[in-house]
C-alpha cells in the first residue's frame, strides 16, 4: 500500500475517528443498515462481547459506551439513582431518546450488576428488540468455567441465528475469526508503534483510532488502521509533551479527556482506553 507524506492524509483519517466519536446518532451504522434489506445491527455493551458471532450473523456489531460528555441525561435519572455510573445512565438516554432506535439487537455483557440490571430493564422499555445478558465464567478450568463458557457462546449463536432466519455456519465463524484477529493484530500494531514512537501517534489520536472500531464494520475499521499507520510513520517528528497517565472509567472523563488533549494539542503518556488494549492482547 502507497504512504503519503503530506500530513493532510492523517489528519483526514482523524478527523473521520473524530466525527465517529462525536456523532451520537451512530449515522454510520444506519447508512450500512439502510444500504442494503435485511441487514440488522447488533448493539452491545463492551466489553467481552464476541463479536465474531455478531459478525458471522452478518450483522453488524456496534459498540455502545454510553453517550459521553455531550449528552444531557434527563430520562436516565428516572431509571437509576443519580450516583450511578453515567455510562448505564446515558444508554438508557440514548435508547429513550430515539438514537439507537434502528438496533435489532443489544447484548450485556457481564461488565457490573448495573449493566447486568439493564438487560432485565431493556427487556421491559423495548420488548421489540433481542435482548441478551452475556456472562462470563470467572473460573475458566475447563469442566468448569469452560463448559459454561461454551454453552454461553452456543446460546448465543442460536440466538443470533434465530434472528436473521438460519443458523450460523461452523465456516462463517472461522472467516469472522480470521477477520477479527487481522484487525487485533492491527491494533496491537498501533500500541506498539505508539510506544516506540509517541510524538508519531498522540494518544488522543491512537484512542480515537481504536474507538472508530466500535462503529466501523471490522473491514473498514481494519482499512483505517492500516493508512492512519502507514501515514503517521511516514510524518516528521511531531511536539510531544507528556502531561497525564490515566485510564478513566466512565465515558464521559474519556470524551473530556480527548477532547481536551485534542484541542491542546497535548499527547500524554498513556490513554484511557485501557479495557479495549487489554481485550485485543487478550
Amino acid at each position: 500500500m502507497a504512504t503519503s507524506l503530506n500530513p493532510s492524509a492523517t489528519a483526514d483519517i482523524v478527523a473521520r475517528a473524530t466525527a465517529l466519536f462525536d456523532d451520537l446518532s451512530f449515522t454510520s451504522a444506519r447508512e450500512w443498515k439502510a444500504a442494503k434489506p435485511g441487514r440488522k445491527v447488533i448493539g452491545y455493551m463492551p466489553i467481552y462481547v464476541p463479536r465474531e458471532i455478531i459478525h458471522a450473523a452478518g450483522m453488524l456489531p456496534l459498540g455502545i459506551v454510553g453517550g459521553g460528555d455531550q449528552l444531557e441525561v434527563i430520562h436516565g435519572d428516572a431509571y437509576y439513582q443519580s450516583y450511578i455510573c453515567r455510562i448505564p445512565r446515558s444508554t438508557i438516554e440514548l435508547g429513550v431518546s430515539g438514537r439507537i432506535d434502528f438496533v435489532d439487537g443489544m447484548l450485556f455483557p457481564s461488565i457490573c450488576d448495573v449493566i447486568r440490571n439493564l438487560s432485565g430493564m431493556w427487556k421491559m422499555m423495548f420488548p421489540h428488540v433481542y435482548s441478551h445478558y452475556f456472562d462470563v465464567p470467572q473460573n475458566y478450568r475447563d469442566d468448569i468455567g469452560g463448559n459454561f463458557y461454551i454453552n454461553e457462546l452456543a446460546e448465543l449463536r442460536h440466538d443470533l441465528g434465530e434472528l436473521r432466519g438460519e443458523p450460523i455456519t461452523d465456516d462463517e465463524l472461522r472467516h469472522s475469526i480470521a477477520v477479527y484477529n487481522e484487525n487485533r493484530h492491527l491494533v496491537r500494531d498501533l500500541y506498539d508503534f505508539r510506544a516506540e514512537r509517541p510524538w508519531q501517534a498522540p494518544a488522543a489520536e491512537v484512542y480515537l483510532m481504536v474507538r472508530a472500531g466500535l462503529v466501523l464494520p471490522v473491514e473498514e475499521h481494519t482499512i483505517m488502521l492500516r493508512e492512519y499507520l502507514a501515514d503517521a510513520r511516514q510524518l516528521p517528528r511531531r511536539a510531544n509533551r507528556h502531561v497525564l497517565r490515566a485510564a478513566a472509567a466512565q465515558s464521559d472523563q474519556v470524551a473530556r479527556t480527548v477532547r481536551l488533549l485534542r484541542g491542546g494539542r497535548r499527547s500524554p503518556a498513556g490513554h484511557p482506553l485501557a479495557h479495549r488494549r487489554r481485550r485485543d492482547r487478550g
